[in-house]
């Protein structure tokens, strides 16, 4: 993997992971520009490129539809993993994937302990019902999604 793609995914899923964690939400425009700069990027590669792009772009947008379409995460998050496959191709989308989502289970079990804490707790009057929590996963996965490609530079793994 060249130093351009890598730099070029760094500096996406930093802007993506700062918007996620402000706003639970990856701007739309943010997204686009990713799936422009992996399109260059993979055609700049060549065909053989291009083709593994294609692929992690499709197994992207596959692995959190089914969770999307349960109410499980959001729209975002499913765009923000095709960004991601379309980065890394089929090769190392699993490895990211799994990575993420382990990453994301220890954020929500945190936020799950955090709230049995004495001082997270509100006063009887305001526990109108169940709180809602949100995680920033799609920052969640972005980043480790990063690094597992930088981690992996060197082993010809990534495309």
């Amino acid at each position: 993997m060249g130093p351009v793609r890598l730099l070029s995914f760094w500096s996406i899923a930093i802007l993506a992971a700062c918007a996620d964690f402000r706003s639970r939400r990856v701007p739309n425009p943010l997204v686009v520009a990713g799936l422009a700069a992996g399109m260059a990027l993979a055609a700049w590669g060549g065909r053989q490129c291009l083709l593994a792009a294609a692929g992690g772009f499709l197994l992207g947008s596959l692995f959190l539809l089914p969770a999307f379409l349960l109410g499980g995460v959001g729209g975002g998050d499913v765009k923000s993993l095709a960004v991601i496959g379309l980065f890394t191709g089929p090769s190392l989308l699993v490895t990211s994937f799994l990575c993420g989502a382990a990453a994301g289970g220890v954020a929500a079990l945190a936020v799950i302990l955090s709230r049995r804490l004495p001082h997270h707790r509100l006063p009887a009057r305001a526990q109108g019902g169940a709180r809602s929590v949100t995680l920033p996963y799609a920052g969640i996965l972005f980043l480790s999604a990063a690094t597992v490609m930088t981690l992996c530079r060197g082993s010809g793994a990534a495309l």
